[in-house]
Order: C-alpha cells, then sequence, then structure tokens
C-alpha cells in the first residue's frame, strides 16, 4: 500500500510541474537575467528525475533518455561552436554575443527542454508520451476555461464556430484571446502522432477530441497545412515500409537531402526578391518584402559568407532597425545571417538528417517515420514563422522522437550494458495508457 502511495504521490508531482511549464508562458524569474518560468520548470523535472535516479536508479532508461536528449539537441551545439568561431575570428559588438548566449541557453535552450521531456520518459516510461500531452491539454483547456469565464460559453462557441468554419477568415475578439500560439504548435505536432497511430480506445479518442478543440481554438493555418503534408508523407512511407522497409529508410534519406537542397534554395530565393514578385503578383506575403528587404545587407548568399552570431539579427531588429517587427519571422533566414552559408548546412544537417537518422537507427523505420513527419512540419510551420524559438515545442518534439518505440530501445541499452533485461523493465512493455 505504501509503495502505491509513493509511486502515485510521485506521479502527481511531475504532471504538476509538467502543467505548470506549459501553463507560465509569459511569466519570468528575474535573477540579474530573466529565466522564464517554463525554463525553470523543465529544469526542475530533470532535476527531480535526477534525483530519483540518484536515490533507485533504472541505468538503462537514464541512459537512453541522456543520449538521446543530446543527440535532438545537436543544434545547439552547433550554432554555438559555429558563433563562437565568428566572434573570436572578428569584431563583433558585445551586445550581439549577449543576446546570442541568453537567447540560447536562457531563452530557448532546446537541452533543457529535452531533458524535461526525457524526464516525463524516464520516470512514467513510454507513457510519458500520452501524460505530457495530458499536461498540455490541462494547461490549455485552463487558459480556455477563463476566457470562457470572463466572455460566457454560448459567446466563444459562437466565435468557434464562425472561426472554423470561415478557415481563420474571420476572428473574433473572444477567440483571439485562446490563440496560444505555442501550445497550437504543440498540439500540431501531437495531432500529427495521433492520427499516424491510431488507437482504438476510449482515452485514444478523447485526447484526440480535446487536442482537436484546444487547436483549433488557436486556428494556425500553416500547421494545418504542416500536418496534412507530413501525414501524407507518413502515410506514403508506412505503405512502402510495410512490403519493403529498407526502400522506406532510403526514400527517407534521401526526402530528407531533397529538405536540405530546398532549404538552401529557399533562401537564394529570397535573396532574388521572390517575395516581392510574389507581390507585384498580388499575393499578400504579410509584411515580409519589406521585412526582407531591410535585413538584405547582412547577407549575400555565397560560400564565403561566414555568417555574424547567433543573436546579431535579433539583436539588429531590436536595437537599430525600425521596421515594426521584433523578428525576421523566417527561422531558416535567420539562421543563415547568424551562422553563414556553411555553418547555415551544418545546422540543417543536424535538425533533420542527422535526428532521422538516428531515431531510425538498427531498422527502426517507424520510429524514423514519426520524426521525419515531425522534421517536416517544424520545417513547414517554421518557413513563415519563428517557431523553432518555441521552447515547449522543442520539448513535445523532442518527446514525440525520444518516445516512440521508447520501451524497445531500453531493453536494447539494458541488453548491451548488462547481458539481460530487468523485470522491471520487461513489464513496462505491458503498461499502457491507451
Amino acid at each position: 500500500m505504501e509503495h502505491k502511495i509513493l509511486a502515485k504521490a510521485k506521479g502527481f508531482y511531475f504532471m504538476v510541474v509538467a502543467v505548470m511549464m506549459y501553463y507560465f508562458l509569459n511569466e519570468y524569474i528575474d535573477v540579474g537575467l530573466h529565466v522564464t518560468f517554463r525554463h525553470a520548470f523543465a529544469l526542475v523535472l530533470f532535476a527531480s528525475a535526477a534525483a530519483l535516479f540518484l536515490y533507485k536508479p533504472n541505468i538503462a532508461r537514464g541512459v537512453t533518455v541522456f543520449g538521446e536528449a543530446c543527440v535532438y539537441s545537436t543544434p545547439l551545439l552547433v550554432t554555438t561552436v559555429v558563433s563562437l568561431f565568428i566572434w573570436f575570428t572578428g569584431t563583433v559588438d558585445t551586445g550581439v554575443i549577449s543576446r546570442g548566449l541568453s537567447g540560447s541557453f536562457i531563452y530557448v535552450n532546446m537541452l533543457s527542454f529535452a531533458l524535461g521531456a526525457g524526464a516525463l520518459l524516464y520516470v512514467f516510461g513510454s507513457r510519458g508520451v500520452w501524460y505530457n500531452l495530458i499536461a498540455i491539454l490541462l494547461a490549455n483547456l485552463l487558459m480556455i476555461a477563463t476566457v470562457i469565464a470572463e466572455n460566457g460559453l454560448g459567446a466563444y462557441f459562437s466565435e468557434f464556430v464562425t472561426l472554423v468554419t470561415t478557415f481563420a477568415g474571420v476572428t473574433g475578439d473572444i477567440i483571439v484571446q485562446a490563440e496560444i500560439h505555442e501550445l497550437a504548435f504543440c498540439l500540431g505536432a501531437y495531432l500529427i502522432y495521433l492520427l499516424y497511430k491510431p488507437k482504438k480506445s476510449f482515452v485514444y479518442f478523447i485526447l484526440l477530441f480535446l487536442s482537436l478543440f484546444c487547436f483549433l481554438s488557436a486556428f494556425k493555418r500553416i500547421a494545418i497545412i504542416a500536418i496534412v503534408i507530413a501525414l501524407a508523407f507518413g502515410y506514403l512511407l508506412k505503405f512502402i515500409a510495410r512490403f519493403h522497409p529498407k526502400t522506406a529508410s532510403g526514400l527517407m534519406t534521401g526526402l530528407t537531402v531533397l529538405v536540405i537542397l530546398l532549404l538552401v534554395g529557399y533562401v537564394a530565393l529570397i535573396k532574388m526578391d521572390a517575395f516581392e514578385l510574389l507581390e507585384k503578383a498580388g499575393i499578400n506575403t504579410s509584411g515580409r518584402v519589406e521585412i526582407y528587404q531591410a535585413v538584405d545587407e547582412f547577407y549575400e548568399f555565397s560560400p564565403s559568407f561566414l555568417g555574424n552570431g547567433i543573436g546579431f539579427l535579433t539583436y539588429q531588429l531590436n536595437t537599430f532597425m525600425n521596421v515594426g517587427v521584433a523578428s525576421v519571422h523566417n527561422d531558416f533566414l535567420q539562421h543563415f545571417i547568424d551562422l553563414g552559408f556553411w555553418g547555415y548546412l551544418i545546422w540543417l544537417f543536424s535538425i533533420t538528417l542527422l535526428r532521422v537518422r538516428y531515431f531510425g537507427k538498427r531498422g527502426n523505420v517507424e520510429n524514423g517515420i514519426v520524426t521525419f513527419m515531425l522534421t517536416l512540419y517544424i520545417i513547414i510551420v517554421s518557413t513563415t514563422d519563428n517557431t523553432m524559438n518555441y521552447p515547449l515545442l522543442t520539448g513535445v518534439l523532442a518527446m514525440l522522437m525520444m518516445g516512440e518505440g521508447f520501451s524497445e530501445k531500453v531493453r536494447h541499452t539494458e541488453t548491451k550494458l548488462f547481458g539481460y533485461v530487468s523485470a522491471e523493465n520487461a513489464e513496462e512493455e505491458r503498461e499502457t495508457l491507451l
């Protein structure tokens, strides 16, 4: 009885911390540096799981989650090393260095949120994927409930129906309060996972319904497009893998290389004023032409362009330029300007091919497909926004990439380390939330 009470208390504690991480989006702690609550709670999750590991270690789980979190966070290492090279070989304003380091390690910090996701996997096993989704939904539903309490249930759902039926063409004053962009993108990633791996269970349908409701309350059109494209490729690869797993794996690699080439070409098109041509053709680019023209002086599309260091463009936009925005709303152009031609290529490799190949290793095609779909998703939504600067989305992508096939990976690690599978890790396969 005491063992069950302690287990439930442990689960309740980690769920409360996870909910608070997703709920407190704008608050921060001032310790000379502004540390966001969500970053602090991600670190609390990791520190708490580390304490449990020291008290009663599950070495196989610990090694698995820590190793995968580090591989997932390789882009942070890339941006740091490339930026250090740029800063030490040129004359750089200290404000740029400060902005770059604070953005990479204090605000976003990919490693912190990957370790936070890993903490939930360490504590709950493969069920951590679903407990993380429940934490997001609880936080989001609490925010929506606050909006409904202030404005009325009927008024909220009236604007919700209008929002959905007009495909976000008409957004009311009430429903706009529920536009929690970061959580919407997090739920978009989960919708890909839910729809790719459907379950015949009551809990699954409840989670799917609530995820759709919260996602549609924010209604990000680019995320819907990204979900459709990611799932289309996912279903195609899954169909091929059913008959020829190696062909599917090879196709994923080829498609990922193609994505890298397209993202290099995307920057080239921007440099050649492609968005200006779109405006002249009558396509509304939401002011991006003016933004891209304003930052055009900071880069050249050439192998000889070595970059300015991470945080450079954000520093320029916020300190010296009067273009009405604090970011360029294009993660790829921003990283090209900051990291340079070769640094950008290495960074692209780290967020695409490295992850797809690593999480799909040992013939784990299913995990590779999930990783590829999520990679497509983050790439598409980042072409028109600074979505990669959303730390919670970083954690969700880490959770889904690391969590797919987690129990099998733990058993493989334990066999490799000790030559056997412990009872605790062998039983995990039967413990499922769905």
